[in-house]
């Protein structure tokens, strides 16, 4: 390694690519312009990241200017713990703010944080955050040795601005290239007017020869500047031996400035300097309208944004139900089986296992003792506790639960991969046109022509409005949906459910109201000091039958609970002021137990309290309103099946919509999962339509999970969609417009085609300026836009909000 004093001041480093004008270090063949990109260059050799340059141009962030961070605060544990997302006795989670990410090559490194470090598990980054949220074994790496490592690497994490936003604005760089390339555009089209017109308006020779060398300074800020991420991008894919749509655009615009010099300088006329400044100012145009439309859907597809979560509050001796957003810290929670914690929050009970796989992976519960944090994001396994809440609620971590991909399918949407081979093979294919093109005019000897059709034909021929139309159409379609009370995880699951063929509907608290039953008790009613300890313990429970036994019964004071059970599909169990109790179903409660009457319609829960069957209660219930026209219409284009784990109480009730070998009863959890996965061997699109609460495993093996709920805190990151009970008799309208809405990406399809199919037949003939070429490249992606916009909002109309709602789109 030599360090020496630059004297060759074009020398770029390897790492940032900045000049090395003050101090030039040489190691490995490489240039350097300070220490710490020599070393981060280094870090990357040793640990097998080199192709991090292959990824982007430069791609590194420049440590010469960055001043000497400290850290020492980290090593107060208190204030290291108050910074992470979660922690538990191996892992920990954390979000950063990590200013210096800039490029693709950022979120290459930066998600192989794992390679430099074996404590770290992995790391994920949000690019239009700029954050990177990373879980490690803080065992291994402490928190401290975990900043030191971005830091040594130039991605110093801004630990104080980390929840704050960004007062510049992300589109300034863009709006200043598109205000060069305008500037350029206008000028340029000016000093060529005379031009236009066939016009000799100087006969100074002086003045027309000074025309032409004042467009060839014009076009260089264009060219280097506004024009420069075309470049990037295309080298960089180049460089990893792939193709993009950058790619012919960056040789249009190359070949435009070579021959408008060639014309400049050597037949002393004006060139096309207009047309290259017209070309690169009408592409950024239509690449901020992209940016702009991806902005809005990014809104769309963030559930925070229209699902107001809400939470049980105690207020003194009463609970009720807030919105999530309205919760402070120190505010008290009650949180029963199954529910998700909402937020950071001190353990009031005397202990609680929380199952945090949703965050770690990990499905053993961690058994948590009083007084002990608990972190957002696990779910309650057991008897309910009562919280204190010691951060305030994040509905957007919650959100990111609900679209983590550890919890997704993880299948690729078929029609975005369709999209991306399309993509792919189209710059290929268009580079081909387009030298056939060149080669035919050559041959014709028309070199003129044989330059304006490449040109054109590179820059008219563009996939973006087909990269458009599944996004767009899709991402819209989200939008209709949820005001109509439906809510999808993402775009593909919208296309998921258009391909659905076959529908399976849970019946407890789907098909039927959860708070709506008539209850009547079978046998001997025990004692009041047994029926508060049999309250209690329906309290514990999220089930639909447990709330609506809980409500019915009369008050009681809350009785002491220990050894809570519950076993999905057959009951719970716990120890209730030292008696052992039992509320479930038959075989779960006695085996032995005589049959009580049974009631037409109904459900029964029977309780036994210390081996001694007392009895059922019997539970009527209330189907949904136009439940009969829910199967009707839908029966017609799918094909239906119930699957419940109560009795068949209710099997000669629904034998007017559904065939008896339709119907399946006392099914439990594996059974649900099972019949799924032979409907789906036989090659069907099956949906899970259950309650989100014993059918987990259920709805995540479907091929769309939906989750139908009353209340907004039956929160359940397994399914691909949530619908309001309520709205439940609109399935078939929200099918229809699911198919519909699919149907729109294909005529979007269409249309980019039939664009590029016309297009192209003008380029190749020279017909077509590389202007018009330009412009009519963003119209294609507008006109792709306002077909998905305007049809779905049509369509929404028609099928989910009707004439009057539709106002308030």
């Amino acid at each position: 390694m030599s360090i020496s004093t630059a004297k060759d001041k074009d020398l770029e480093c390897s790492h940032c690519g900045e000049k090395c004008d003050q101090e030039l270090i040489e190691s490995n063949g490489q240039n350097f312009c300070c220490e710490g990109c020599r070393m981060v260059y280094e870090i990357l050799l040793e640990n097998d990241l080199d192709n991090f340059y292959c990824v982007a141009d430069a791609p590194g962030v420049s440590s010469k200017k960055k001043k000497a961070s400290n850290f020492e605060f980290l090593k107060d544990e208190a204030f290291a713990n108050s910074l992470l997302d979660f922690k538990n006795e191996e892992i920990s989670k954390i979000r950063f703010y990590i200013p210096a990410i800039h490029c693709s090559a950022c979120i290459w490194l930066l998600e192989k944080l794992y390679k430099l470090h074996s404590g770290i598990i992995s790391s994920r980054v949000d690019f239009n955050k700029k954050t990177v949220i990373v879980s490690f074994k803080h065992q291994e790496i402490s928190l401290l040795e975990l900043v030191k490592l971005l830091d040594s690497i130039a991605y110093t994490p801004d630990i104080q601005l980390e929840n704050k936003k960004s007062t510049s604005s992300p589109y300034r760089r863009i709006w200043l290239q598109i205000g060069i390339a305008g500037f350029v555009f206008g000028n340029s089209m000016l000093f060529s007017l005379p031009e236009y017109f066939g016009l000799n308006l100087f006969d100074d020779d002086i003045i027309s020869k000074i025309f032409p060398f004042l467009n060839a300074v014009l076009a260089l800020p264009v060219v280097f500047f506004a024009a420069q991420d075309y470049f990037k991008s295309a080298w960089g894919v180049l460089k990893q031996k792939q193709i993009n749509m950058d790619v012919p655009i960056s040789i249009g615009i190359v070949t435009l400035f070579v021959y408008s010099y060639h014309i400049i300088f050597f037949q002393s006329g004006l060139g096309y300097i207009d047309s290259l400044s017209g070309l690169v100012f009408f592409l950024l145009l239509g690449k901020y309208y992209q940016q702009k439309t991806f902005d809005h859907l990014r809104f769309d597809r963030d559930i925070q944004s229209f699902f107001p979560l809400s939470v049980t509050k105690i207020k003194g001796q009463q609970e009720e139900q807030v919105l999530l957003n309205s919760i402070i810290p120190s505010d008290i929670l009650k949180i029963r089986n199954e529910e998700i914690i909402p937020a950071d929050s001190l353990l009031i009970s005397d202990e609680a296992s929380i199952d945090y796989s949703f965050v770690t992976g990990e499905s053993l519960p961690e058994i948590k003792q009083k007084e002990e944090l608990i972190y957002a994001g696990g779910r309650l396994k057991g008897a309910s506790i009562l919280v204190q809440v010691k951060k305030s609620p994040s509905q957007s971590y919650l959100a990111q639960l609900w679209d983590d991909e550890s919890i997704q399918q993880g299948a690729k949407a078929q029609v975005q991969s369709t999209t991306d081979k399309i993509s792919k093979y189209f710059t290929a294919v268009v580079l081909a046109i387009a030298f056939i093109a060149f080669g035919s005019w050559l041959y014709l000897g028309d070199f003129e022509s044989g330059i304006r059709a490449f040109t054109t034909v590179l820059i008219v021929a563009c996939p973006c409005a087909l990269a458009l139309a599944t996004p767009v159409t899709l991402g819209y379609a989200m939008r209709m949906l949820s005001k109509a009370g439906f809510f999808v995880k993402s775009t593909q699951s919208v296309e998921d459910l258009s391909k659905i063929d076959s529908i399976v509907f849970d019946k407890t608290g789907t098909l039927t109201y959860s708070d709506k039953a008539e209850v009547v008790f079978d046998g001997n009613m025990p004692e009041h000091k047994v029926l508060a300890a049999v309250k209690t313990l329906f309290n514990q429970s999220k089930h639909p039958l447990s709330q609506i036994i809980y409500n019915w019964l009369p008050f009681y004071p809350t009785q002491e609970i220990e050894d809570y059970k519950e076993i999905s599909g057959q009951g719970i169990s716990a120890k209730v002021n030292g008696q052992i109790i039992k509320l479930g179903k038959k075989q779960f409660v006695d085996n032995q137990a005589t049959d009580f009457d049974k009631k037409a319609n109904s459900s029964q829960v029977f309780i036994n309290v210390d081996g001694l069957t007392y009895g059922s209660f019997n539970v009527k219930h209330v189907f949904r309103e136009n439940i009969g026209d829910l199967f009707d219409s839908l029966k017609t284009d799918y094909k239906l099946n119930l699957l419940s784990g109560d009795q068949a109480a209710e099997k000669e009730y629904l034998t007017q919509w559904l065939a008896e070998e339709n119907m399946h009863f006392e099914q439990l959890p594996g059974d649900k999962k099972e019949f799924i996965t032979k409907w789906q061997d036989a090659q069907q699109k099956v949906m899970m339509a259950g309650d989100g609460l014993n059918d987990s495993a259920a709805l995540r093996k479907s091929d769309f999970g939906l989750a139908i709920t009353e209340s907004t805190r039956q929160f359940s990151p397994a399914c691909d969609g949530i619908l309001l009970g309520e709205n439940l008799k609109q399935l078939p309208n929200i099918m229809k417009f699911s198919k519909a809405a699919f149907k729109l990406v294909i005529a979007g399809f269409i249309l980019s085609f039939l664009y590029n199919v016309v297009g192209l037949s003008f380029a190749v003939q020279a017909l077509l300026s590389p202007v018009i070429a330009a412009i009519l490249m963003p119209i294609s992606s507008f006109s792709v836009v306002l077909l998905a916009t305007l049809g779905t909002r049509y369509l929404a109309n028609k099928y989910l909000l009707g004439t009057e709602k539709s106002r308030d789109i």
